[in-house]
């Protein structure tokens, strides 16, 4: 459930090339049924949309596998992790 990854100390990160990009990931995702959250995109990433996609770790390839199919272009794909006072954040790749 989406209200779920709003407490993930762990999760991935999908950002888009721009905010039509991300608007049609979010109703791509939607009807997919995926579990996500539409959040601003992090400060440490540099990307031209303000707007990312935030999945569980274990949902990533599913999101990124759905969007790919609907032809959504991904700026990049991130891993976030959140550990003892520490944040890092990881790309992952893009498609």
């Amino acid at each position: 459930m989406a209200k779920d990854l709003f407490n993930l100390k762990e999760y991935g990160i999908v950002t888009f090339k721009s905010t039509s990009q991300a608007l049609k990931a979010e109703r791509v995702l939607k009807e997919a049924s995926a579990d996500f959250l539409v959040i601003p995109t992090p400060r440490q990433i540099s990307a031209s949309c303000g707007l990312a996609v935030k999945v569980a770790p274990e949902n990533l390839d599913y999101v990124r596998s759905a969007l790919h199919d609907k032809l959504v272009q991904i700026e990049g794909v991130y891993h976030f992790t959140a550990a003892d006072g520490e944040s890092r954040l990881e790309k992952l790749g893009h498609d």
